[in-house]
C-alpha cells in the first residue's frame, strides 16, 4: 500500500507548554515540504502495525474515537477515554455553538490504525505520536495535531492526541521515561489538565481548516486565535501567559511581518481577548469567513472588513484603526501597571502578564501596518500613518503608538477595476510622455505606490479626481523595471522605463 504524505498542518501543542527543545509543527512541516525527501522520515523496519493490536472505539454525539489497550499506543485508562470524550464534546460546543464556526468536517479513513469512520463523526486517534506511521520519532514531544489524511481533501482532517505525555516510545515498543513537565507540572501524572487544554486548542484548527487551504495559506492568526480560544475554554492553564513576554519584550514589529512558526504568534492572543471582550463571541467566525473570500488580504483587512460591517448593521462606534489603538493603549496596562490603568481591564489576568519593555526614546519615521508601540518621550513622535496617545507615567511619559492598516481602510462599493500605467514602455525623456498616466484606479483608492525593482520606495502620489492620475517625477528614474499598485491593498504590476 502505498503511503499517504501526511500534511500536518498544526504546531506542536507542547511548545505552548513552555516544554524544553520544542519547535513549531507548523514550521517543520514547512521545512519538510521544501525538501520532498523528508516528507516520509519512516524508519527502517519500523511496522506500525506491530505495536499495537485490537483497536477499540468509542461514539459520541460528534466523535469517534479509536485508541487501543495493548503495546506503546495503549491507553493509561478506561477513565482517559471518558475524560477525552467529555473534554472533545465541551469543546465542540464552544467552537461551534458560541463561537459560530463552521462544521468540521473528518477524513473518513484514519491514518493511523487505518479505520473506516462513519460519515456522521469525525475521527480522533489516541496514539503515541512519537510513534506517529511513516514518522517514528519526528513528533515524539507532540501532544496533540490535527491534519487532513488526504493532502487532495485538505478541509477533510482527524485529530491524534497522546495517550500518555511521556515523550515517545521506539520501533521496538520500549515506552520511555521521560514525561512531559512545565513549571513543575509532571503531566504524565497531571494528564487531566494538558488533556483538555490540548484538545480545546488543537480542535479549534480542525474548525479553521473549513474556511481555507492550509497548503496555500500563511497567517500569525491561526496560532494567536487557538491560543486565545484556549484561554476562553481553558481559563485554569492560563497556558499562553508563558509567550508574552516574547511580544511585550519586543513592541514596534509588526505582526504581519513575524516568522511563522514562531513564539510571538502565541503573544498574539491577547488581541484576541481584547477583540472577544469587545465584540460579539462570534466575531472570529466572521474574521475566517473573510479569510475564506479573500484569501490573499492580511489580518488587519479581515478585521477591518468585520468593524465596517458592524458599523453598519450594529452601529459599532469605533473604525478598525481605532479599534487597534484601544486595544494598545490597554495592552500597556499590563503587569505592575494594570493597577494603576485608567481603563477597565479587558481581562482578569492582566495584573499576571508581564510588563511592556519600555526602552526606545527616539520613534520610527513610518510606523509599519499591524504594529504597536511605546516610545518614552515627552514631545509628539513626529511618525507616519500612525495613532498616537500619551500617556502619563511617574516615572516619565510614554506614547502608545499603533498602526493596523496602510491607510484608512474603505470597503469597495464594486469589484476593483485593473489598474494600468499608460505608456508602458514609458520614456521619460520624450516630451510627448513626460507623465506617467495611471488609469483605471478602483474607487476606494487612495493613490498610487512606485517602487524599484529592489522593493525601494520611490514616490506615492495621493488619488486625484477621478479614476485617474499622473505623475511626473523631479527625478528622473533610471531605465528598467519599476513596480507599482493602487493604495491601500493593491497588487504590484510592472511598470517597463526605456529610452
Amino acid at each position: 500500500m502505498s503511503r499517504i504524505i501526511l500534511f500536518i498542518l498544526v504546531l506542536f501543542l507542547s511548545q505552548s507548554f513552555g516544554l524544553e527543545n520544542m519547535r513549531c509543527g507548523t514550521l517543520h512541516f514547512a521545512e519538510n515540504l521544501k525538501n520532498p525527501k523528508k516528507r516520509v522520515l519512516a524508519k527502517a523496519g519500523c511496522i506500525p502495525e506491530n505495536l499495537y493490536e485490537k483497536i477499540e472505539s468509542r461514539k459520541t454525539t460528534n466523535f469517534i474515537i479509536y485508541y487501543t489497550k495493548s503495546g506503546p499506543h495503549a491507553i493509561r485508562s478506561n477513565e482517559y477515554i471518558d475524560s477525552l470524550a467529555s473534554y472533545l464534546e465541551q469543546a465542540y460546543n464552544l467552537h461551534k455553538n458560541t463561537l459560530g464556526m463552521k462544521s468540521i468536517s473528518g477524513s473518513r479513513r484514519t491514518y493511523q490504525y487505518r479505520q473506516n469512520v462513519p460519515s456522521s463523526l469525525y475521527p480522533v486517534e489516541v496514539i503515541d505520536t512519537g510513534l506517529l506511521r511513516d514518522y517514528e520519532g519526528e513528533y515524539a514531544n507532540t501532544f496533540g495535531l490535527t491534519f487532513p489524511v488526504d493532502i487532495t481533501k485538505p478541509k477533510e482532517t482527524e485529530f491524534l492526541i497522546e495517550n500518555d505525555f511521556a515523550w515517545g516510545a521506539d520501533c521496538s515498543g520500549n515506552i520511555s521515561k521521560k514525561h512531559f513537565e512545565s513549571q513543575n507540572v509532571d503531566y504524565y501524572e497531571q494528564w487531566k489538565l494538558i488533556l483538555k487544554a490540548t484538545i480545546f486548542h488543537e480542535l479549534y484548527h480542525a474548525f479553521q481548516s473549513a474556511y481555507f487551504n492550509w497548503q496555500r495559506y500563511n497567517t500569525f492568526w491561526m496560532e494567536a486565535s487557538a491560543t486565545g480560544v484556549e484561554e476562553i475554554g481553558v481559563p485554569d492553564v492560563d497556558d499562553y501567559i508563558n509567550y508574552l513576554s516574547y511580544n511585550f519584550k519586543n513592541p514596534g514589529i509588526s505582526m504581519e511581518d513575524i516568522q511563522h512558526g514562531s513564539l510571538e504568534e502565541y503573544g498574539w492572543a491577547t488581541l484576541y481577548l481584547f477583540l472577544y471582550s469587545q465584540m460579539d463571541s462570534r466575531f472570529d467566525s466572521a474574521i475566517w469567513n473573510y479569510f475564506s473570500k479573500y484569501p490573499t488580504d492580511n489580518f488587519g483587512m479581515q478585521l477591518s472588513r468585520l468593524v465596517d460591517s458592524l458599523q453598519k448593521k450594529q452601529g459599532f462606534d469605533r473604525n478598525a484603526e481605532d479599534l487597534f489603538h484601544e486595544y494598545a493603549k490597554r495592552v500597556f496596562y499590563s503587569g505592575n501597571r494594570a493597577g494603576f490603568s485608567p481603563y477597565e481591564l479587558f481581562w482578569g489576568d492582566m495584573p499576571n502578564w508581564p510588563s511592556w519593555r519600555v526602552n526606545k526614546r527616539t520613534p520610527p519615521s513610518v510606523l509599519e501596518p499591524g504594529t504597536i508601540d511605546f516610545i518614552r518621550t515627552e514631545d509628539e513622535p513626529n511618525t507616519a500613518f500612525a495613532r498616537k496617545s500619551y500617556i502619563e507615567l511617574e516615572a516619565g511619559s510614554v506614547w502608545a503608538l499603533s498602526r493596523l492598516l496602510e491607510k484608512e481602510y474603505v470597503v469597495p462599493d464594486e469589484p476593483n477595476k485593473e489598474i494600468a500605467a499608460y505608456p508602458n514602455p514609458w520614456n521619460p525623456k520624450d516630451p510627448r510622455t513626460s507623465a506617467i498616466y495611471f488609469k483605471n484606479l478602483p474607487k476606494e483608492s487612495k493613490g498610487v505606490e512606485i517602487r524599484s525593482a529592489n522593493g525601494a520606495l520611490i514616490t506615492r502620489i495621493e488619488h486625484q479626481d477621478g479614476n485617474s492620475l499622473f505623475w511626473e517625477p523631479k527625478k528622473i528614474p533610471a531605465p528598467g523595471i519599476l513596480y507599482y499598485r493602487a493604495l491601500p491593498y493593491g497588487k504590484n504590476k510592472v511598470l517597463i522605463v526605456q529610452y
